[in-house]
């Protein structure tokens, strides 16, 4: 009987002893490298993606804090890993020595990641806050910003406003000096005063384009209709002024020969 057994034993040996050269047949090497290193690379992903959301959670906390978190997040595929290595008849001992030997060495890549994260995280917290507690001067400064606006606008009016009725003024005093003393049809006339008065007109376009950055020819062509009323208005002043001329004249003329002929003397003398 103890023959038998000793037989039988040495069959089952013998069967083992194949069964495990058929795993190795690829070399110790070669089988963790395509049976466990999958799993082991599937740990780091999911280990790095629990702590990119952690960090995110809970930025105050330190890597030591939430290493310990890992196993019960990104466990099973070392579980998996470690099944693969008892598959290729790796003790136990064995096993877990290789497994800790491969976190030990990806242990450095997760700290950093997730202490870049956290501080990462911090830093937006601290700019959000920092930005909450400036929100009310913001609005001040938007304030102050606007009625620095609307007081370089109203400046700009009151400028261009001078320099366009400084051209008035210079189209009227001209009018007044020119005509008592031409004859010229009213339209020459008025060519005659825009030359004497163009300074005054430039100025108004060249503050048009200073203050509103239209270029110039853009900007004459804005302020055309307005200066052609303005021509057409200083035709009539002209034949007006004209009128008002020959009419002052006229009676000037009518009362010289009354107060001639109230001056003789009533005796005939």
């Amino acid at each position: 009987m103890s023959k038998i057994v000793r037989v039988l034993s040495r069959t089952v040996c013998c069967f083992c002893v194949t069964a495990s050269s058929s795993v190795f047949a690829q070399g110790p090497d070669q089988f963790i490298a395509s049976q466990v290193k999958p799993h082991l690379a599937a740990y780091a992903d999911c280990a790095k993606q629990y702590l990119r959301q952690a960090a995110k959670k809970d930025p105050a906390a330190t890597f030591d804090h939430i290493e310990s978190s890992l196993r019960p997040a990104c466990g099973n595929h070392i579980d998996q890993a470690r099944d693969a290595l008892f598959r290729g008849d790796f003790g136990r001992s064995e096993a877990n020595a290789i497994i800790r030997s491969a976190y030990a060495s990806m242990q450095p890549g997760l700290r950093s990641l997730f202490d870049q994260a956290a501080a990462s995280e911090r830093q937006r917290h601290q700019v959000e806050k920092e930005q909450a507690a400036q929100a009310p001067h913001g609005e001040e400064a938007a304030s102050v910003a606007q009625d620095r606006i609307k007081a370089v606008e109203l400046e700009r009016t009151k400028l261009l406003s001078e320099a366009a009725s400084g051209f008035d003024n210079c189209l009227v005093s001209e009018s007044k000096s020119l005509v008592p003393l031409s004859n010229e049809p009213a339209e020459t006339l008025v060519k005659v005063i825009e030359i004497k008065c163009g300074e005054l007109e430039k100025r108004v376009a060249s503050l048009g384009v200073a203050f509103y950055g239209a270029s110039k020819d853009d900007y004459q062509k804005i302020v055309k209709e307005p200066l052609d009323e303005r021509k057409k208005r200083l035709v009539a002043d002209i034949v007006t002024l004209r009128a008002d001329l020959a009419k002052e004249a006229a009676k000037q003329q009518k009362d010289v020969p009354e107060a001639a002929a109230g001056s003789k003397p009533t005796n005939g003398n």
